[in-house]
């Protein structure tokens, strides 16, 4: 079964675009393709790019032939995606990546993630944005740190960072997404690139319980919710600006952050099943592809 891309704004692309002799390029090199190793010319017909949320890093099984501390899983989103239609994915995707290693490598052993696309491309998905200016970090260890120093302070982190988390999203990470998906076209002009939001990491109201799961006061549990709902809007607004689709995880989430015990989608701190703590489990994978996939039917 093709893969339905639907059409890009401004591009004419059928909505059932038919993959050829492409598809089986990647097929053939698809272990290569994940470990950063030799490309097709053209491009591969379905790339994934981005940082860990676009590489299931928490998620098993794990890629053996992804590049090394990349943390690629068999069953991301974009494999769940391909899966559902036969559709072969090159995954170059990698944990810790920002917007910068779309187009520098991340490792001397890796490649830049564009070097994956190229005029044959015509799907393109990626998460990416959150370890941009560190933000990722800030909210998981050092706002532990902060909360572990000053166990009887509120909110340690909004104390110590203030307004400079998404005054650097909308200053800094924003501009960044859009250069990065401008160059995202120019390396793919024929690609429809799909930009997938961050579920919801921290529920909008901190609780006693959640606080010690996620070793993070309550207070800053709702102050790092609105950080991410700033990045969320940046990337967003960033898929408007490129005319690129932006996949909304933010309603469907709701209620599955890392502090919903068996409905959650994302690992929380202390409890966790699955690692690295704080990123989309199975269950959120599955959910990033539900939402893919109903972004490409439209």
């Amino acid at each position: 079964m093709p893969l339905p891309y639907g059409r890009r704004p401004h591009r004419r692309l059928g909505i059932r675009t038919v993959l050829t002799a492409a598809a089986t390029a990647v097929a053939l090199v698809g272990g290569l393709a994940q470990a950063g190793g030799a490309q097709a010319a053209d491009g591969y017909p379905f790339v994934n790019l981005g940082d860990s949320y676009s590489a299931g890093a928490s998620v098993f099984p794990q890629a053996t032939s992804a590049a090394t501390f990349c943390s690629n899983s068999l069953v991301n989103y974009s494999h769940l995606v391909a899966k559902r239609h036969g559709t072969p994915v090159a995954d170059v995707s990698c944990a810790g990546a920002t917007t910068e290693n779309l187009n520098r490598s991340q490792y001397r052993w890796q490649g830049p993630q564009i070097s994956a696309v190229g005029p044959a491309t015509r799907l393109i998905t990626l998460t990416i944005g959150a370890n941009n200016n560190g933000l990722f970090n800030y909210s998981t260890s050092a706002c532990q740190q902060a909360w572990l120093s000053a166990p009887l302070s509120a909110a340690p982190c909004r104390d110590e960072f203030g307004t400079s988390l998404v005054d650097k999203i909308n200053s800094s990470t924003y501009p960044d997404l859009v250069n990065a998906l401008r160059h995202i076209n120019r390396a793919a002009p024929r690609a429809r690139v799909l930009l997938v939001g961050y579920p919801q990491i921290f529920p909008a109201v901190g609780t006693a319980l959640c606080s010690v799961s996620l070793l993070t006061a309550p207070g800053d549990i709702e102050y790092l919710h609105r950080a991410f709902a700033a990045l969320n809007d940046a990337m967003r607004r960033a898929a408007a600006a490129t005319h690129a689709t932006y996949v909304d995880m933010t309603k469907v989430s709701t209620g599955h952050d890392a502090c919903a015990g068996d409905r959650r989608w994302v690992e929380p701190t202390l409890g966790a099943v699955s690692f690295p703590a704080m990123h989309a489990n199975t269950r959120g994978q599955q959910a990033m592809a539900d939402q893919v996939m109903a972004a490409l039917r439209r």
